[in-house]
């Protein structure tokens, strides 16, 4: 089997260990092309395959592109914002979006409907992506299902150019359904150079990375077209709030972006620290911050200011501040944040309409 399956549960692990095992280079070494963001600046974005070549066409003021995907799994949380985030940077620095909704392998790989994939892309991913400030105004979106003829026959030909031990050392089988998908999305992150040639970079997780390197396979391969090979940049995934992964089928596990405000606080009580059995301990050893979901949450997401981050971590380390006080400055956080943000998700609600019904 491969270390790893894009299709299965995320649990990465050792992120040095798969950046070796895989050619991932650090994104420290590119840090100073990249803006000022707070992912990069805090190794949640940790590395690149490539980028340089996408990096070098900004730089040069040639056209460059991003592209990412929405897998409908279910309700939008505060892990899936990761992404977001990084869509907001790479549009401030100029690059052309495509997103696309990945109802084909939706229907293929997890078992639901096209109509089922329409409306989570719609209620749960959307008008969160609006909200957050994503302007789609200046984006081409678009679901698999309808994606044109071109797109189509393109996703069938690029399968000429992969080996039938390519597919199963990357993927572990070549099981139908998972081919099919793999190759619509061969078409997806190469789609941006289908009327020119562009740079283009991917933001993925590290499950990912099978579908970017057969990608790069197919671009190198592919002779109707002088296409890129593509970039990417990888990114570490939030662990769930009582600790281990975070699933869309555990609402324990994350926050909600249309959680309640109560509903929020509550599992940020009930979330996994790294305080100390007892008050005595806790003074004398301080948080084991690594182990501290409530500090990820804040690391991730919701402290903005790096000098107030580095604080909190000095002050939870050291045994200084406890795992209530931590908790109390992530329950007020939050309960900011969704205020906001709920109120800029229902004004998105007509933007999306007119979006989806073109």
């Amino acid at each position: 089997m491969p270390e790893i399956d894009p299709w299965g549960d995320v649990e990465i692990g050792d992120y040095k260990q798969k950046m070796q095992n895989f050619g991932i280079d650090p994104i420290t070494d590119l840090e100073e092309r990249l803006p000022d963001n707070k992912l990069v600046r805090r190794g949640i974005v940790f590395g690149h395959r490539g980028l340089d070549t996408f990096l070098d066409a900004k730089e040069e003021g040639e056209d460059f592109a991003m592209m990412t995907g929405i897998m409908p799994s279910g309700v939008f949380h505060f892990g899936h914002k990761t992404v977001v985030d990084q869509i907001l940077m790479y549009q401030e620095m100029g690059a052309e979006i495509t997103i696309t909704a990945a109802d084909i392998e939706a229907y293929n790989t997890r078992d639901m409907s096209l109509e089922k994939s329409r409306e989570l892309v719609i209620e749960e991913y959307l008008k969160n992506y609006v909200a957050l400030g994503l302007d789609l105004d200046k984006v081409d979106f678009y679901f698999q299902s309808e994606g044109g003829n071109d797109y189509h026959l393109k996703s069938k030909q690029f399968a000429k150019h992969l080996t039938q031990n390519e597919v199963e050392s990357t993927y572990g089988s070549a099981a139908p359904g998972k081919i099919t998908s793999a190759l619509t999305q061969y078409a997806d992150i190469l789609r941006p150079q289908f009327g020119a040639p562009k740079p283009t970079v991917v933001p993925v997780g590290v499950d990912q990375d099978p579908h970017i390197r057969l990608t790069r396979e197919v671009a190198r391969k592919y002779r109707d077209a002088d296409f890129y090979k593509p970039s990417s940049t990888y990114n570490k995934f939030m662990r769930g709030l009582q600790g281990g992964k975070m699933s869309s089928s555990d609402p324990k596990s994350y926050i909600a972006l249309t959680d309640s405000v109560e509903d929020a606080k509550k599992k940020i009580d009930q979330a996994k620290t790294g305080g100390q059995d007892s008050l005595k301990e806790h003074r004398e050893k301080g948080a084991d911050i690594e182990e501290d979901m409530v500090f990820e949450l804040l690391a991730f997401h919701l402290i903005k200011d790096d000098s107030e981050l580095e604080r909190i971590r000095k002050e939870y380390s050291s045994g200084e501040m406890l795992s209530g006080e931590l908790k109390q400055i992530a329950k007020d956080r939050i309960e900011e944040f969704l205020l906001e943000h709920q109120q800029k998700r229902e004004e998105a609600s007509e933007k999306v309409r007119q979006l989806v019904n073109q």
